[in-house]
């Protein structure tokens, strides 16, 4: 729709001169969508941050309290904390527990090879180029967070790497998404509730699905 991106005709471009057409889209828990590449080309640079900013323009991600996949790929951190809860909750001998002492051996094996070093030395050298290209990744738009049922979504930006402005070309004023920290449960068997509950909680009813549940919660949470 937009002639300085793409010169073509189509029937896009005269419906937004005729009805003034945008296009607004909003994710509903998505992962991080967006990798920007920077290149030795300054001026190829700025036209790529041009065209993200155009797309971030009309584009919004919800995210409800812990769910992690609005975190995925780029927010390391948030996933390290994830599974350092799960190790240290009560995962062995409580009735609670889910994890046996293999996996939680092969848990801990990771997790403390990763806090040898920096976490991003270390991840890189157990993923090498794939964890790199994973924390280029981010949200475009506004990132609307709800911290629980009852409390009234608080408008975040997901901008890593300074590369998003507000409609005056200015950088975004808005609180960092990455600056909202995990938070730790009591059991192991709430660390795996919470994966599915957060992910869902959003279309659950009585929200945007009525009175509709997902399977999973009825059938699999512990």
């Amino acid at each position: 729709m937009d002639s300085s991106i793409d010169p073509q005709p189509n029937p896009w471009k005269d419906l937004k001169a005729e009805v003034g057409l945008t296009v607004h889209t909003i994710s509903f828990e998505g992962p991080m969508t967006t990798a920007f590449v920077k290149s030795g080309d300054d001026a190829l640079n700025k036209k790529g941050i041009d065209f993200l900013n155009k797309c971030s323009a009309n584009m919004c991600t919800t995210c409800y309290s812990m769910d992690v996949i609005p975190r995925l790929p780029g927010y390391l951190d948030f996933g390290l904390s994830l599974v350092e809860n799960l190790l240290s909750a009560d995962v062995e001998n409580s009735e609670h527990g889910l994890i046996g002492k293999l996996e939680k051996s092969v848990l801990n094996h990771f997790l403390h090879s990763a806090k040898a070093y920096s976490i991003q030395d270390s991840i890189y050298g157990h993923l090498k180029g794939d964890i790199e290209v994973a924390m280029k990744f981010q949200h475009l738009g506004h990132i609307l967070y709800y911290d629980s049922p009852e409390a009234e979504p608080k408008v975040y930006i997901d901008d890593p790497h300074s590369i998003l402005t507000d409609a005056e070309g200015t950088t975004s004023q808005l609180p960092q998404f990455r600056d909202i920290k995990y938070v730790p449960v009591q059991t192991s068997a709430e660390v795996f509730d919470n994966l599915l509950f957060y992910h869902g909680y959003i279309i659950f009813g009585p929200g945007l699905s009525l009175n509709w549940e997902p399977w999973f919660t009825k059938h699999l949470l512990w």
